[in-house]
């Protein structure tokens, strides 16, 4: 096995496993309709529509963009697990949905009648077509940056929003759901940057300056623009989120993913406007759940970084 890595990566997502049917969603659709507030109800729609169109754009971007360009059998495994996994992802944004809304449409379709939400879906799907006009290994060095920003700021800055009303008594069994898909998201930007590690060492050449420059501008440009987006549905503040957290929080994701990848942060001296979420985030965390008897941490030792 060339790819020693991939292998522990693999056991390691397949001791992840969960089902839908874990996330209990009764007591939420109660809160849903009787405790939030009239622009809590706005800013948990429009996350909820952005995350659920973002999993299905990724399902289709790993099975059928990034998997072909792989010839390595162990890491394919693990790129099929993602996909499953995605999958998985898109089911329970689809019972959140469906047990929430009267019309879950309105909730799908919300890219139709928003047009910051369409641009942003437009500017991912253009990210994930970096590889079929030119799927050179160039691009695909880039092609690997771009989903690392995908993984590790479009999706968490999504999970915010949910966190924050978990943390405030609110829909806290759709938060438990996003922490399980969380879980799982830690294991993809694991993957991708196992996967520019090892592309580093086998094409050092493909990492010149201008890589570095195009690398760092992806991950900035993805935080510009969930940084806009944040602001944008929570529509000047809810209770535990201002514009100053959603304008910052992107941005730390941003060079959070950028010292993975051991390239320069594009946000120097932005700290973390939310430290909470770390330990929130794990299923389990901030309040006792049915989901304790789960795996909480991913095994370590078994990757070296």
């Amino acid at each position: 096995m060339k790819h020693n890595w991939a292998r522990s990566m693999w056991k390691e997502m397949q001791s992840n496993d969960w089902t839908v049917q874990e996330v209990q969603l009764t007591d939420d659709k109660l809160c849903y309709n009787t405790k939030l507030l009239p622009r809590e109800r706005v800013a948990f729609d429009k996350a909820l529509a952005f995350v659920s169109n973002l999993d299905g754009i990724q399902l289709h971007n790993i099975s059928e963009n990034i998997m072909q360009h792989v010839t390595s059998p162990e890491v394919k495994m693990c790129l099929t697990r993602q996909a499953y996994e995605e999958a998985l992802h898109v089911e329970v944004y689809s019972a959140i949905i469906e047990t929430l809304s009267a019309d879950p449409m309105e909730v799908y379709m919300t890219f139709e009648r928003d047009g910051m939400l369409a641009q942003k879906n437009e500017h991912i799907l253009r990210q994930s077509r970096i590889l079929r006009s030119d799927p050179s290994p160039a691009q695909f060095a880039r092609a690997i940056v771009a989903n690392v920003g995908l993984e590790g700021i479009y999706f968490y800055d999504g999970f915010l929003a949910f966190y924050n009303f978990a943390a405030n008594g609110k829909m806290t069994g759709s938060a438990d759901g996003i922490k399980l898909i969380n879980r799982d998201e830690i294991a993809h930007l694991k993957l991708f940057t196992l996967m520019h590690q090892t592309m580093k060492r086998e094409r050092p050449e493909l990492y010149d300056a201008k890589f570095v420059e195009d690398a760092v501008q992806l991950l900035a440009d993805a935080a510009e623009l969930e940084a806009k987006w944040g602001k944008h549905i929570i529509s000047g503040g809810i209770p535990g989120l201002t514009d100053q957290i959603m304008d910052a929080y992107p941005k730390h994701r941003a060079n959070e993913c950028a010292a993975m990848l051991e390239l320069p942060l594009p946000f120097p001296g932005v700290k973390d406007p939310a430290p909470w979420v770390v330990q929130f985030s794990k299923p389990g965390g901030g309040r006792e759940n049915t989901f304790e008897s789960k795996v909480t941490e991913y095994s370590k030792g078994t990757l070296s970084w």
